[in-house]
């Protein structure tokens, strides 16, 4: 055996010693879960090098360990949802690395009208490679993503209410070749929510957000100049359910950003998203997303798609993602499920701005993703699966370029619950 896959395989196993002796804990106490998964992920061009160049094919094997807590109590629920991943491979060993996520919260509840939610979502991971305006990088990069967010509204299910929400976001890389795309923010709201039926509500909100590049322009070796940015939104929101087999969401906002440093950010206009579940057999879901925002704001809430190893960072002026997602129930062991994203990105030049120059260049680029994926659940505590992938980016300024990647992987999972 490659020592290398020998080695994620004694990882296995400890994990597996791991997940049986919290086994009796998981049957016993139901809210509770733990679980361990081995994937093994090859990719023909790992660093998305340009249509043309050299591509660096590889494959690496992926050992995670699960645990999570869903329990209610009284009229509140707490949950979290937790995973460690060592990712290991074969040939670019540079890469190797120890991944984790966190998304826990805190739905809450008063015997009065005050109703709201605590949360808070950790994602670090690989960054993707060729997805940025960055220098070209073959050394390791780990993206660290921070949400932290509070909500309250008082008025429950009446036809009136007033909702209030407080929301930290933080974004981090370890290559200091990408310090001038960490940021951070905040951001406060307030409105009201209309509720006419059963089947419809309607929201109107304020919304402001300061925040800072804080490594966005070098003036000199070691020294950097932060981009202070301010945003104010006037957001109009609905959720539709015209039938209980569709539910359509949407958010429309006037929008004005403005930062002190970098001008070429600035943002006056309409930004907003929308998202449509369809269930039109038992078999049978999709859903489709849309969302036209900065790139800060579309990193943190694009659809999410399952199934990439690396942190999705959008660095762009505006992008339009969408991103739709079929799951067709095959038999009640057997899943089939195809993703599609694409994202459109006004570009500007803020990696030049990153190395002294004065230049304000503005380009666009497009990405377009397919993948298609088999689960099978021979037992409800074991999930296999498969999937291929294609990725295809084109670009009509020199600020991007066009590069092709082919994935496939593997997954094989055992959770305890």
């Amino acid at each position: 055996m490659n020592p290398d896959h020998q080695r994620a395989f004694q990882l296995a196993v400890a994990l597996l010693g791991v997940s049986a002796t919290g086994c009796a804990l998981a049957q016993e106490a139901n809210p509770y879960y733990v679980g361990i998964a081995q994937a093994f992920t090859h990719e023909s061009n790992v660093f998305r090098v340009a249509t043309g160049q050299p591509e660096a094919a590889d494959t690496y094997a992926t050992t995670s360990l699960l645990a999570g807590i869903n329990q209610p109590f009284s009229r509140q629920r707490f949950y979290a949802d937790a995973a460690a991943r060592y990712n290991r491979y074969r040939d670019n060993t540079q890469l190797n690395n120890t991944g984790y996520s966190l998304a826990t919260g805190l739905d809450w509840e008063t015997l009065e009208a005050l109703s709201g939610q605590l949360g808070y979502t950790l994602i670090d991971s690989l960054a993707r490679y060729g997805a940025d305006q960055g220098p070209p990088l073959t050394t390791l990069n780990m993206a660290k993503s921070q949400e932290l967010l509070a909500r309250g509204q008082y008025g429950a299910a009446s036809l009136l209410s007033i909702e209030g929400a407080l929301v930290y976001r933080k974004l981090d890389y370890s290559a200091p070749e990408y310090a001038f795309e960490e940021f951070k923010q905040h951001s406060v709201s307030l409105g009201v929510l209309y509720r006419p039926s059963g089947i419809s509500r309607f929201g109107a909100a304020a919304r402001h957000t300061t925040g800072a590049y804080p490594f966005a322009v070098r003036t000199a070796a070691g020294v950097f100049q932060a981009d202070d940015f301010k945003r104010d939104d006037f957001d109009l929101t609905a959720v539709w359910v015209p039938t209980g087999q569709s539910t359509v969401r949407a958010r429309l906002s006037y929008t004005k950003e403005t930062h002190q440093t970098v001008a070429s950010r600035d943002v006056s206009g309409t930004t907003g998203a929308v998202n449509w579940d369809y269930k039109p057999t038992g078999k049978l879901s999709f859903s489709t997303g849309l969302i036209r925002d900065t790139g800060a704001e579309s990193t943190f809430g694009a659809p999410a798609q399952g199934g990439t190893g690396y942190s999705i960072v959008n660095d762009s002026h505006l992008s339009t993602s969408v991103v739709f997602r079929g799951l067709y129930e095959a038999t009640a062991k057997i899943q089939v499920e195809a993703n599609a994203r694409y994202v459109k990105r006004d570009l500007v030049n803020t990696a030049g701005l990153a190395s002294g120059a004065a230049s304000t260049d503005v380009g666009s680029d497009r990405l377009g993703e397919l993948k298609l994926g088999v689960n099978y659940s021979p037992t409800r505590s074991v999930l296999l699966g498969c999937a291929v992938g294609h990725e295809k980016r084109g670009a009509l300024s020199t600020l991007s370029y066009g590069y092709t990647a082919n994935v496939a992987s593997c997954l094989a999972q055992f959770k305890l619950q």
